[in-house]
């Protein structure tokens, strides 16, 4: 094991250690959300009803009930972040910032907070779990210093009845990491990595040396480990660089939280917020259509807190169908804490969540939640709304696109043609919206008239009247026409009651086609011009000479 120091760089390097601070969630990683390893898997994560309670769920369960049973599920404090080890979890306590771990099966353990008593009272910022131990650095979780040394202990199980214990251990006792200040850890199976607040990266434990960690002297926005092997995001380069057997991802994608599991590692991508998981796995398993603020993992699932919703949502990384039925329930984004958002992150308003009575995710008005800004969106969607210094940016589906802006993002047609093809369907609509209307209204004048001259009739005893071509003297009850000649001759008609009489007159006086045959051609033009597929669809300068064409035919009023 080497400690690399670099004069010239750690100023710089503190900095920035201290401005990107987003959380990882995997073997040994501490986050909202985590999971135990080994048979007994068990995921758990930090409500988002404002207490920061503890929901967990295990396979094949569809609610917490089937676990609520157990005292230890039941019993689980507010907790201000989450580690899973080999069958056990860890968690710092939200009021108090000491440790306290938990067995992921029903058993009741002889230690019941599974943290030797030299260090229960001992505040911790960062906690992190491995296969059979636990490694934390010291200093109040809410405070402002985010370094200190480093306390290791062992986790160990009873052979008569499976309980756990947890005990002091020589094993992670290094004299060279003893009095360094560190401001993370990940733990994993037999191993402990730390950031060196000064810069740099170190190893240590009984298989450390697997690792072949030396002479790193980059600071790490995030630092995750998986069973054998353990990944960092560079603050430097902003690459994923990897240390064991696990060979990292391309590095033209940067991410914003890690997850690793037996034989693969996942992360956030920094862009979209979509997952990209890389190694040992059925990458076509892996959700592409949602975001999401934390993933952790296991041996083998992965889960994760969508960023729409809030809701959990699991998957196996080389199976089809998911052994994990997480509950129903909203959980937290992200961690408390008690600085302000930095630059390219956004304080999560809880207003989203349309709760009224909730005012906060965290147990203290004075903590918020501060999360990485994405820039960009999914496939099918659009960047509609930038991230804010309260709200992530907002995509919107692309069948909403309605302009040019979001063309190229969606893959429509050109932007020429978009604009034609609606500029088109207003057309249609107000024309013929138009028409209509006239129609209407003429329609209901002429019958208005009739019904004014039919009034004026019957005041008369006899009136002499012609009807289509017919003359005749009626009654008072039988007189029809208006006595002045309003009707024109038409042989087709006999007798010109009621709504035919209206008919005449709007023959007489209104100017229509005498055919339908340009409505009709109309009416092709305008299936034409609606088609599905562009490419069957007329140019605007035909759709023009056929309109003109047809007023001058038929449409002339």
């Amino acid at each position: 094991m080497q400690i690399p120091f670099n004069p010239f760089q750690s100023s710089l390097i503190f900095i920035l250690i201290f401005f990107f601070s987003h959380g990882t969630n995997a073997f040994g990683t501490m986050g909202p959300i985590s999971a135990s390893f080994g048979e007994y898997e068990l995921f758990c994560s930090i409500d988002a009803s404002g207490k920061q309670d503890v929901i967990c769920w295990g396979k094949n369960t569809t609610s917490p009930q089937s676990l609520s049973s157990s005292s230890y599920v039941s019993n689980i404090p507010a907790m201000s972040a989450l580690s899973g080890g080999e069958g056990f979890l860890c968690g710092i306590l939200a009021n108090t910032s000491q440790a306290l771990c938990w067995a992921a099966t029903s058993k009741q353990n002889a230690d019941p907070v599974l943290v030797p008593p030299s260090y229960r009272t001992t505040a911790y910022s960062h906690i992190a779990a491995g296969k059979n131990h636990v490694c934390a650095v010291r200093g109040s979780y809410y405070s402002d210093r985010d370094s200190g040394t480093v306390d290791c202990w062992q986790i160990t199980t009873k052979t008569k009845n499976g309980t756990l214990m947890a005990v002091l251990n020589d094993s992670f006792s290094d004299q060279s990491v003893t009095n360094l200040e560190m401001n993370r850890v990940v733990s994993g199976e037999g191993f402990t990595c730390g950031g060196v607040r000064d810069g740099g990266l170190v190893c240590w434990g009984p298989n450390s040396e697997d690792l072949k960690v030396s002479n790193v002297s980059d600071s790490f926005a995030v630092l995750v480990a998986g069973r054998t092997a353990v990944c960092g995001v560079s603050n430097i380069s902003g690459d994923v660089r990897c240390w064991g057997d696990i060979e990292p991802p391309p590095k033209e994608i940067h991410f914003v939280s890690l997850s690793g599991g037996a034989r693969h590692f996942c992360g956030i991508r920094e862009d979209n917020h979509v997952v990209e998981c890389w190694g040992d796995l059925n990458s076509s398993l892996v959700p592409k259509g949602n975001g999401f603020m934390a993933i952790a993992s296991s041996d083998y699932t992965t889960c994760g807190i969508r960023e729409d919703d809030l809701l959990l949502d699991c998957w196996l990384v080389n199976a089809s169908k998911p052994d994990f039925d997480p509950p129903l329930e909203l959980s937290s984004p992200g961690l408390c804490r008690s600085s302000s958002c930095e630059v390219n992150e956004f304080d999560f308003n809880v207003s989203a969540l349309n709760e009224p009575d909730l005012t906060s995710l965290c147990v203290r008005q004075d903590l918020r939640i501060c999360s990485p800004c994405g820039y960009n969106c999914s496939q099918g969607f659009f960047l509609s709304s930038p991230c804010t210094q309260n709200s992530d940016r907002v995509c919107t589906a692309c069948s909403l696109c309605q302009n040019s802006s979001c063309l190229s993002v969606c893959k429509l047609h050109s932007s020429n043609g978009f604009l034609h093809w609606h500029h088109l369907r207003r057309w249609v609509v107000i024309t013929g919206s138009s028409v209509l209307c006239l129609l209407l209204i003429l329609t209901f004048g002429c019958i208005c008239r009739c019904l004014i001259c039919s009034r004026g009739q019957h005041k008369t005893k006899k009136q002499s009247k012609s009807c289509i071509g017919k003359h005749e003297q009626e009654d008072d009850d039988d007189v029809n026409g208006n006595g002045n000649g309003l009707l024109h001759s038409s042989s087709s008609v006999a007798s010109c009651p009621g709504l035919p009489q209206a008919a005449a007159v709007i023959d007489r006086y209104v100017a229509l086609p005498r055919n339908v045959e340009p409505l009709l051609k109309l009416g092709d033009i305008a299936e034409l011009a609606v088609r599905e597929n562009p490419s069957e669809r007329p140019s605007m300068s035909d759709i023009a000479s056929w309109l003109e064409q047809i007023v001058k035919d038929g449409l002339i009023l």
